[in-house]
């Protein structure tokens, strides 16, 4: 029997560089919303085909359907970009409209301001979120100047405020790590643990051949370098260190590339010679990178969680992170890697070395990275916590999903007897 899927709205944001985590996050999120449901992705769009352009005249924004990696998406366009507390303010009524056949909405993003439509069209909303709102801004503010920075002093106040009313009125809400989660609940004050909880991004289940001596003498970094929040200083300063003991090693930085000024003093040190900015690369070749490398660092001054340590773990490599919030879920000193202090250059290039160093205890550390990922990151783990904060948000739901589960649980037994009588002389 055909069971009917009702429609849900995926609310997030949508970055030009088309990769990182939020990106990441919402095709889970689709997946999971795609056996139950019927998902569409919808977010705010600041191009200059939807939205209002002072520059060009163009006093008004549209909203237009698009398709994006091949999901369902509606693109609405944003109105006076520059004052955040009014990105969604000012075009609700576009939002009403916009969801008006949507009684499921699915919050996915950095932080949880994306799911201010759904807070101000009263509708009930469940949200996964990665970061509190200034652990996502606290480093970017920083590097604001002038106009910028005056503009981020007057709305820090309204947007910490928004949080928290849109945290308070969401149904049911997962972080993204145990340092999220404890944001969240000193946020909440009251009532915290029946409408939170966390949900750690899960990876695939296959696995790669943990790290051996055939693998070359390199390290990994991966994230959008330019956020100043990756602290790619504080990479090169670490390589440097490493490379002073073992001048072989090599250190592939890949992602978007940094400022020029802030590797500029890093230019004749003997060590540059060595690192390679890879740039933005397909899939393929991350693959394929992965699977050359020895070890992971991370030297962020904050993660909400830090998917690209969970990615790395997968395919064997060990990861020497900054203790920087989301990293301490999957990072445990001596046995997956080590956490060492935000700017210890010398406790992570210590760290790094042994591991680099004592291939015996590279690969214990390789081994353990694999099945800490298969064992408390998997698919399985996040569909079950999804259902269950659903559930606990639309009851009507747990009928639903127990219906379509035992609907593909039925086809399955169904196909493997077809494949078995097709098999039988």
């Amino acid at each position: 029997m055909k069971i009917n899927k009702p429609k849900i709205a995926i609310l997030t944001i949508r970055n030009t560089y088309n990769y990182g985590g939020v990106q990441a996050s919402v095709k889970v999120a689709h997946a999971f919303a795609k056996q139950y449901f019927q998902p569409t992705v919808f977010f705010l769009g600041f191009g200059s085909d939807v939205a209002m352009q002072l520059r060009n005249g163009k006093f008004s924004s549209t909203v237009k359907p698009i398709s994006y990696f091949g999901m369902d998406c509606v693109e609405v366009g944003a109105r006076w970009a520059f004052w955040e507390p009014g990105h969604y303010w000012f075009t609700r009524k576009a939002w009403r409209t916009a969801l008006a056949d949507f009684d499921y909405v699915f919050v996915v993003s950095g932080t949880n301001i994306a799911a201010h439509p759904a807070y101000l069209l009263k509708k009930k909303y469940v949200m996964w979120i990665a970061s509190s709102y200034q652990g996502d801004r606290a480093e970017r503010e920083k590097a604001l100047r002038g106009p910028r920075a005056l503009l981020n002093r007057i709305t820090r106040n309204l947007m910490a405020k928004l949080e928290k009313q849109i945290l308070s009125k969401a149904a049911y809400t997962w972080a993204f790590s145990a340092y999220v989660e404890q944001d969240f609940k000193q946020l909440l004050s009251d009532d915290t643990d029946r409408k939170l909880s966390r949900c750690n991004y899960p990876v695939e289940a296959k696995q790669y051949d943990p790290v051996t001596d055939e693998r070359e003498n390199a390290i990994i970094a991966v994230g959008r370098f330019s956020d100043p929040r990756k602290n790619v200083a504080m990479l090169l300063r670490v390589f440097r260190l490493l490379h002073a003991q073992d001048n072989t090693i090599k250190l592939y930085i890949v992602g978007m590339k940094p400022n020029p000024e802030w590797i500029f003093p890093f230019l004749e040190d003997p060590c540059f010679t060595h690192v390679s900015f890879m740039g933005q690369i397909s899939s393929e070749d991350l693959h394929q990178l992965y699977q050359r490398c020895r070890l992971m660092l991370i030297t962020s001054y904050q993660e909400g969680l830090g998917i690209v340590g969970l990615e790395a773990m997968q395919y064997g490599l060990p990861v020497v992170a900054t203790d920087c919030g989301g990293t301490a879920d999957y990072v445990i000193n001596g046995y997956t890697g080590y956490l060492v202090p935000i700017n210890d250059d010398a406790s992570m290039a210590k760290h790094a070395w042994q591991i680099l160093s004592n291939h015996h205890h590279c690969y214990e550390l390789s081994l353990n990275a694999r099945k800490l990922v298969a064992q408390q990151f998997s698919y399985a783990a996040a569909y079950a916590r999804f259902k269950e904060g659903f559930v606990a948000a639309y009851p009507e739901l747990a009928q639903h999903f127990e219906a379509i589960d035992k609907g593909a649980a039925d086809e399955h037994r169904g196909y493997r007897a077809r494949i078995h009588s097709a098999h039988q002389p």
